[in-house]
């Protein structure tokens, strides 16, 4: 039995690391692996007043069993009244910065669950997720001989914490999502490869985007759109994905070459669009900003008829939206001092590296101007995804090392590649 222990999860959660726990319980369980999930009844990290979203105790979402438990509410001291009740189970506290706890006492925690935890007297093994919440730092410390944590770790300062220094060295095991986040950790953490595993992340392979209908449906909405070359992002809007750095490159590309190229962005968050760039606003606004879609299909539509996607954040352990872009061979536009999307572009032979706007604009010219190099490119991206990507694959690797520890020293890295690819 895994046991999967995530801070949100259900099919109106949105978040990277709840949407792989998702998939991957799904995964596990089409493979036959006995799987459930412990979580919390609230919604997500983007609605932090929906505490009770999802009813608490148990319940089964696609066939897998979850449990709830009601989070706890913020503690003056930032250590769980579980612990605070059961002080020889604390951690050594002194090892620890004020700063570094505090930061755990204002995430979501709850007692119920550490409570459930350490009453565990199954054969279950338990595979926490993402790294910097209290239920997995906490969740983790409990059993941390039956604990696997799957980092999805960016090179963040958190990252290097004294308290996940802590947890790291604990568990039995850290699985990462890309061959670059597992040569982040191991730099990080000083830990080596027979506790540091590759297993990689899955996206549903068989969506097919329909270009046609996504650019009828655009020119039913913005007639005078709807023949522009499209260059297309889809993910949150915020700093953290580096959304403020896109739109001013796409400012001064537009002012530069008075370019009929439209920048779509796609998903959740709030964005102030500037009047002077803002589509919805005036006819020639090169930026226009769809928001959050709710309909999948809707999503990978807008991947097949877009161009180009581009995705400038420096902070990815994976990046499924570059995967799902690459799914309808889509080129891709990523930042160089990103380590995970510029490994998966070098790998791919999928995508363009750019740090700097004069990368972006040259970039951006010669796939436009270049249709065989937008196309060779696409095609390089679909068969890395369908060759890494595959969910099944994913969880097999992933059930062998959380239910036999041991046999990880006879894996081969899923992104290895023979060769690499150049224009």
């Amino acid at each position: 039995m895994i046991t999967i222990v995530v801070p949100w999860y259900g099919p109106d959660t949105m978040g990277g690391a709840e949407t792989q726990a998702r998939h991957l319980a799904e995964a596990l369980l089409r493979n036959g692996v006995a799987v459930r999930v412990w979580s919390s009844t609230a919604r997500d990290s983007f609605h932090p007043a929906e505490t009770r979203y999802y009813p608490a105790g148990e319940s089964v979402v696609h066939g897998v069993p979850v449990w709830r438990f009601v989070p706890s509410p913020a503690d003056e001291q930032h250590i769980p009244r579980f612990f605070r009740h059961h002080p020889e189970l604390l951690p050594p506290l002194e090892r620890f910065a004020a700063h570094e706890l505090r930061l755990l006492g204002t995430l979501l925690s709850s007692d119920e669950l550490y409570a459930a935890i350490h009453a565990d007297r199954s054969d279950s093994q338990f595979l926490f997720l993402p790294y910097a919440f209290p239920t997995t730092f906490w969740g983790a410390l409990l059993a941390p001989q039956r604990s696997v944590v799957q980092t999805c770790l960016h090179d963040e300062p958190y990252a290097r914490y004294s308290t996940y220094a802590f947890l790291f060295e604990q568990v039995r095991g850290l699985l990462c999502n890309s061959a670059a986040e597992a040569a982040l950790v191991q730099r990080i953490v000083g830990l080596g490869p027979d506790r540091v595993h590759l297993v990689g992340e899955g996206i549903d392979l068989s969506s097919q985007g329909r270009a046609a209908v996504f650019r009828a449906w655009l020119h039913e909405q913005y007639p005078l759109l709807a023949d522009d070359p499209l260059l297309l992002y889809v993910g949150r809007r915020d700093g953290s994905k580096n959304i403020p750095l896109l739109l001013a490159y796409m400012r001064e590309y537009w002012a530069l070459r008075g370019s009929r190229l439209r920048l779509l962005l796609i998903g959740p968050g709030t964005l102030d669009i500037p009047f002077s760039l803002d589509a919805r606003q005036r006819a020639d606004g090169p930026v226009l900003d769809l928001g959050f879609l709710a309909d999948e299909q809707t999503k990978h539509d807008a991947y097949a008829a877009a161009d180009m996607f581009v995705l400038l954040s420096r902070y990815e352990s994976f990046s499924r939206v570059l995967m799902e872009a690459w799914l309808q061979e889509r080129p891709a536009i990523v930042h160089r001092d990103c380590a995970v999307t510029a490994d998966h572009c070098v790998r791919s032979g999928g995508g363009l590296l750019v740090d700097s706007f004069g990368a972006f604009a040259a970039s951006l010219d010669l796939l436009l101007a270049r249709s065989d190099i937008r196309q060779r490119l696409g095609e390089r991206g679909r068969a890395y995804v369908l060759e890494t990507c595959d969910w099944q694959v994913v969880a097999a690797r992933t059930a062998a090392l959380v239910l036999q520890p041991g046999v990880e020293k006879g894996l081969v890295d899923p992104f290895d590649r023979a060769e690499y690819h150049v224009l």
